[in-house]
C-alpha cells in the first residue's frame, strides 16, 4: 500500500495529464474536472503495491469513468426525451411555447432538483420515498419541492384574457 505522501506525489504528478484526457473527450470541463477527482479518489481507494500506480493505470481508471459518463449522458437524454413526449402530450392544450419554456427551465435545474421533481411527479414516489432514493431527509424533499413549484408556477398560469369588467375598470 502506498503511503499519503506517495499518493500526494502520484497527484501533482499527472493530474493535468488525466485531466486533459478526460477534457478531449467529455466537452463539459466541470465534468471533467468531477471525473478527474473521482479518478484520484479511486485510486486512493484502491492503493496496492502490487497493481502499480502511473499514467496507465490512471488512463485505463479514466476511460472506465468516462465511459460511465457516456452512459450516464445516453440514459439522461433518453430520459428528457421521455419527459418532452409525455409533458407535450399532457399538455396538448397548453400553449407549445409555454410547455418548451417549462421544459427549458427544468432542463436548466440542477440535477438534484430535476431528481425530485422526476420522482415525485414521473415516478410518482412519495416525499418520504424520494428522500430514501436520495439520501435526504423527507423534510429537505418537501423543501426543495416547495422551492420548485414557487419557481415552475408562474410558467404554468396560463394568460386570462381580460373580461369586459376589467376593460370598463380600466377606461374609468
Amino acid at each position: 500500500m502506498i503511503d499519503e505522501s506517495q499518493f500526494v506525489a502520484l497527484f501533482r504528478e499527472h493530474y493535468n495529464a488525466v485531466l486533459r484526457f478526460i477534457e478531449r473527450r467529455v466537452s463539459d470541463r466541470e465534468a471533467a474536472a468531477d471525473l478527474t477527482m473521482d479518478c484520484f479518489e479511486i485510486a486512493w481507494r484502491k492503493r496496492d503495491p502490487r497493481d502499480p500506480f502511473g499514467l496507465p493505470w490512471l488512463y485505463r481508471t479514466a476511460r472506465n469513468l468516462i465511459a460511465n459518463e457516456y452512459r450516464r449522458r445516453d440514459r439522461e437524454g433518453a430520459l428528457w426525451t421521455h419527459i418532452e413526449d409525455h409533458v407535450r402530450t399532457l399538455s396538448s392544450e397548453a400553449e407549445p411555447a409555454m410547455v418548451g419554456h417549462l421544459l427549458d427551465l427544468i432542463r436548466q435545474l440542477p440535477e438534484r432538483d430535476r431528481e425530485i421533481l422526476w420522482l415525485s411527479y414521473w415516478e410518482e414516489l412519495s416525499a418520504g420515498d424520494v428522500a430514501v432514493v436520495l439520501g435526504m431527509t423527507e423534510g429537505a424533499v418537501w423543501t426543495r419541492l416547495n422551492r420548485l413549484r414557487t419557481r415552475l408556477r408562474p410558467l404554468l398560469k396560463p394568460a386570462v384574457a381580460p373580461t369586459n369588467e376589467a376593460v370598463c375598470d380600466e377606461r374609468r
